[in-house]
């Protein structure tokens, strides 16, 4: 109730971190936008569970880090 009072009708594209007040929210004219972060912690788990590597979970984390790389060099561009 919280989240809905202070958005007071707000409608976008909203980064959330999972906050349970969030998801009324959401489907309701507002769109929840996930974090690289939260995936990535996510893929790295499934990775460090597993007694051998796990391949899909390799190939995410591989990814992910492909466009942290991207976004780094992006910071230092002008617009």
């Amino acid at each position: 109730s919280h989240a809905r009072a202070f958005l007071q009708g707000w409608q976008g594209t909203l980064m959330a971190d999972g906050y349970g007040g969030y998801k009324a929210l959401f489907g309701q004219g507002v769109t929840e936008l996930g974090c690289w972060a939260h995936a990535r912690r996510k893929f790295f788990d499934l990775h460090a569970a597993s007694n051998k590597p796990h391949e899909m979970a390799a190939v995410a984390l591989q990814r992910i880090g492909e466009l942290y790389a991207i976004e780094a060099q992006a910071r230092e561009q002008s617009p």
